[in-house]
């Protein structure tokens, strides 16, 4: 069911039940239907037409989540951004999606207005913004504005890390949404009784998918303007959140904390993402969690499979694939693999994207027979549960968000010092992945200085902290760096031959 039919079903069943919870604000399923109405109203008057692509650049609000639901309302594509991303990459992504309204506050407006180029620039702040955005919105009609949305129209616009160094725009509909609310209420035991607290930005999948999960079952997502682990189990009392949608990172960082009399007893009882296993159990020991889900999926493939609440643990395992969803083992050349062996993981989902934005060839590639080709590599046991093994692609997955090695490396070769970089992942205990950069330099250079040449250039997170310097790195005949070569030598196994 698309998403504006699950939020009209919702309102007319919930009424004045708390729908978000933010800050100590607390908003009504039917006053934000309101509000959300309004918000399409007010984009329709700065010239957005079905179709467009309208951007998210903002921090945690009621408004972000109204934007977003007044851009489907009026027949636009959302298109949700990292503010904090470097200039260049944020300047490429709005150059590519073409909006024709970024919306944006008070704390990134002059980072946006500096990239943004033709856009208009909307803000919620009325102080800096020369068209008032929320006073535009507040004069607004209250009913929904006349626009036909078939399942076919184009919905959401998601950016993600990609082998070529540039982010791809992944492309949904609303009959192909991305997101799995549904089958999260069926895996969580959820009900209308109960709140969900994302602490994760909302641009991010995670968060967002606890707002959807929250509308599917009737119930309350709650949302902090950003993650704080001092105030984190002050939140969760205050809420009362029930489910706690998260990343591994997240939890290392409170389990790396002295503990709070607030831990237990507490109102969680189930959370959603976890990394990994001894994070799982040390989770369930310390902080009394009657269960914990984990789940695989990709910006691309929308989520693919759940661990059902209350089974017994898999060690390794994501779970089974959530209803209406297929997954396929493969060898390079496409044939299916059987039970344990390790091979490409290709996916069929009616949640899967429907296209990569102005990439028809892309496209093709990664859509092959109605299976979509994830890149990663994995097995599924004899009971259909998937063991996700490693990335194919050149993808670090530092702290729940996506870097291209590539981007990263292209940077540092900017640098009139670099003559070669070469970026991996390696494992860190609280990020998953941390970032790495083996360097040839032309002439003498600090990895401070590389560090700060990096910094200027792109997001905090996809600056490596952790650096070598080699005077030539391992390579094919065709110069291509071996970068399975690197990881091993970390890892401090000797190098495969060749």
């Amino acid at each position: 069911m698309a998403i504006l039919d699950v939020l009209a079903r919702q309102v007319a069943a919930r009424g004045t039940a708390p729908f978000l919870v933010h800050e100590g604000r607390r908003v009504g399923y039917a006053d934000f239907d309101r509000l959300a109405n309004r918000t399409a109203h007010a984009l329709r008057a700065l010239g957005v037409a079905k179709g467009d692509r309208v951007t998210l650049a903002l921090g945690n609000s009621v408004e972000y989540v109204a934007t977003a639901f007044g851009a489907l309302k009026a027949g636009a594509v959302v298109h949700p951004v990292n503010p904090a991303l470097g200039a260049g990459e944020l300047g490429w992504i709005l150059g590519h999606a073409a909006p024709r309204v970024v919306v944006t506050d008070a704390a990134h407006v002059g980072a946006v207005r500096a990239v943004a180029g033709e856009p208009t620039v909307a803000t919620w702040d009325a102080a800096v913004a020369a068209d008032d955005f929320a006073a535009r919105v507040a004069a607004s009609p209250e009913t929904p504005p006349p626009v036909a949305i078939g399942d076919d129209d184009p919905s959401t616009l998601l950016y993600t890390s990609g082998t070529t160094g540039r982010p791809k725009g992944v492309l949904f509909t609303h009959g192909r949404t991305g997101t799995s609310g549904p089958h999260f209420v069926a895996a969580l035991g959820l009900g209308p009784a109960d709140t969900i607290l994302a602490v994760t930005p909302l641009f991010h999948g995670n968060a967002w998918g606890a707002v959807v999960t929250a509308l599917s079952a009737g119930g309350t997502a709650a949302f902090p303007r950003a993650f704080s682990a001092e105030g984190f189990w002050p939140l969760v009392h205050a809420t009362g959140a029930a489910v706690l949608y998260t990343i591994g990172t997240i939890l290392a960082m409170l389990l790396a904390r002295e503990p709070s009399p607030l831990e237990r007893p507490n109102p969680l009882r189930v959370i959603l993402g976890l990394g990994s296993a001894p994070i799982r159990d040390r989770v369930i020991a310390r902080f009394g969690v009657a269960d914990v889900v984990e789940c695989f999926g990709s910006t691309d493939a929308g989520v693919v499979t759940v661990t059902p609440l209350g089974a017994r643990p898999r060690p390794g395992s994501c779970g089974p694939p959530v209803p209406g969803v297929e997954i396929r083992i493969t060898d390079d050349a496409g044939r299916p693999l059987p039970p344990r062996a390790t091979g490409e993981i290709r996916v069929r989902s009616p949640a899967r994207m429907a296209a990569y934005f102005r990439d028809p060839a892309g496209t093709a590639e990664a859509l092959r027979d109605g299976w979509f080709v994830t890149g990663d590599l994995g097995f599924v046991d004899e009971d259909g549960w998937l063991y996700f093994v490693d990335r194919k692609r050149d993808v670090v997955r530092r702290g729940g968000e996506n870097v291209s090695s590539l981007l990263v490396e292209k940077t540092l070769r900017e640098h009139p010092k670099v003559a070669e970089a070469a970026v991996i992942g390696v494992p860190d205990p609280v990020l998953g992945e941390e970032l790495k950069a083996y360097v040839v330099a032309r002439e003498p250079v600090t990895a401070e200085e590389l560090r700060a040449f990096a910094a200027a250039r792109l997001a905090r997170f996809q600056v490596p902290r952790l650096w070598e310097f080699r005077d030539a790195l391992p390579k094919t005949a065709t110069q291509r760096v071996e970068k399975y070569k690197l990881r091993a030598e970390h890892a401090g196994a000797k190098p495969p031959l060749g």
